[in-house]
C-alpha cells in the first residue's frame, strides 16, 4: 500500500490514456497526505509549466527538506474548471470525487434529438450508419442550459441499443459544448489535439456486464470476465463511462452528446481500428427504454479560490 506523501497530476485532456488512471490512482492511494493537481491543458506543457513547477518545488521542499513553507495548508485538490480551451478558473477542494455533486439524469429523446429532464412515456428509436463514409454516421442529442451549471466528475450514458448485422457493437461517445450562438466551444484533447470536446467514452457491447461492487453513480465498472454477444436486432441495455472532466456551461449554452460507431475525431497517433461494427446501430428511448445521460452537477460549497483565472 502506498502510504507516503503523494502529489498526483491529472488532466481532463488525456482521455484514452492517462486521465482515468491518474484519478483512480489518487483515489486509491492509502496515504493520508495526498494532493491532486488537475488541469485541462496540453499535458506536458502544463506539467513542466510555471505553476505546476512551483507546486512541485513546494511539495518536495516541504517533505524532503522539511521546510515550513505552508504546504500543509494547501487544499487537497487543485480543481481547474474549464470554460473553453483558453478560459478556466481554479479553486481548491477537499477531495476527489467532489462531495458536492448531484448526479442528474437527462433522458434521450430519439424523436426530437434532445435531452429531457423527465422520463419519456413514448418509445422512439433513431439509427445511424457505423462508418464515416455514410450519412448519418451518428445519433445526436442536445440539452440547453437555462442557468449556469458546472459539471465536474465522470458521467455515465445508459443506452438501449441494437445492430442490424453481426453479434456485437463498438460504441463511441463524445460530449460537446456549444455557446449561446450555436458555435462549438473546443478543448484540448489526446496528444495535444486542440479541437476536442468536453469528454469521451467507448464500449464494446459484448463487454457490457457490470461489477456491482465497483460501479458507482457516473462510473459504471465493467467486469470484462467474458464476452456476451447479441443477435441481430436484439435490443440490450449498456452503460458507458464518459471519462472525468470539469466544465462550466453558461446559461444559454448547450451540451450535445454524439453516439457513433467510430472515433469522433482523427486524433494524432491514435485510432480505434478496426471495429466490430456492421450495418446500422439503433438507439431506443422512452417508456421501458430509459436511455439517459447521468451528469455530475456541482451544488456544494467549495474552499475559497486557491488559483488563478486565465
Amino acid at each position: 500500500m502506498i502510504d507516503i506523501p503523494a502529489l498526483v497530476c491529472a488532466s481532463w485532456s488525456d482521455h484514452g490514456l492517462h486521465t482515468r488512471g491518474s484519478l483512480l490512482g489518487f483515489e486509491r492511494i492509502g496515504s493520508n497526505q495526498k494532493w491532486l493537481f488537475t488541469h485541462g491543458g496540453r499535458k506536458w506543457e502544463t506539467f513542466y509549466g510555471e505553476e505546476a513547477g512551483r507546486t512541485q518545488r513546494r511539495f518536495f521542499d516541504h517533505f524532503l527538506k522539511g521546510e515550513a513553507n505552508g504546504w500543509d495548508m494547501t487544499p487537497r485538490v487543485r480543481l481547474e474548471v474549464r470554460r473553453s480551451i483558453s478560459q478556466w478558473t481554479v479553486r481548491g477542494e477537499t477531495g476527489w470525487p467532489l462531495s458536492g455533486v448531484r448526479y442528474t439524469p437527462l433522458y434521450l429523446n430519439a424523436a426530437s434529438g434532445t435531452l429531457e429532464t423527465r422520463p419519456l412515456s413514448e418509445v422512439h428509436d433513431v439509427r445511424y450508419a457505423t462508418t464515416e463514409r455514410e450519412s448519418p454516421d451518428r445519433a445526436i442529442f442536445a440539452y440547453r442550459f437555462s442557468r449556469e451549471t458546472e459539471l465536474t466528475g465522470s458521467m455515465s450514458l445508459k443506452l438501449w441499443v441494437s445492430t442490424s448485422e453481426g453479434t456485437d457493437l463498438d460504441l463511441f461517445v463524445k460530449v460537446r459544448k456549444f455557446d449561446g450562438a450555436g458555435q462549438e466551444v473546443f478543448f484540448f484533447g489526446y496528444n495535444g489535439f486542440d479541437r476536442d470536446g468536453v469528454a469521451k467514452g467507448w464500449l464494446r457491447v459484448s463487454h457490457r456486464a457490470l461489477d456491482p461492487l465497483r460501479s458507482r453513480p457516473g462510473m459504471p465498472w465493467h467486469s470484462h470476465i467474458e464476452a456476451d454477444p447479441m443477435g441481430p436486432n436484439e435490443i440490450v441495455p449498456v452503460e458507458i463511462e464518459v471519462l472525468a472532466s470539469s466544465t462550466l456551461f453558461e446559461a444559454g449554452s448547450t451540451l450535445r452528446i454524439d453516439v457513433l460507431g467510430h472515433d469522433a475525431d482523427r486524433y494524432p497517433a491514435f485510432r480505434h481500428n478496426p471495429t466490430v461494427n456492421h450495418g446500422w446501430h439503433s438507439i431506443y428511448t422512452g417508456a421501458t427504454y430509459d436511455s439517459h445521460l447521468l451528469i455530475p452537477v456541482v451544488v456544494g460549497e467549495s474552499i475559497p479560490s486557491a488559483g488563478q483565472e486565465s
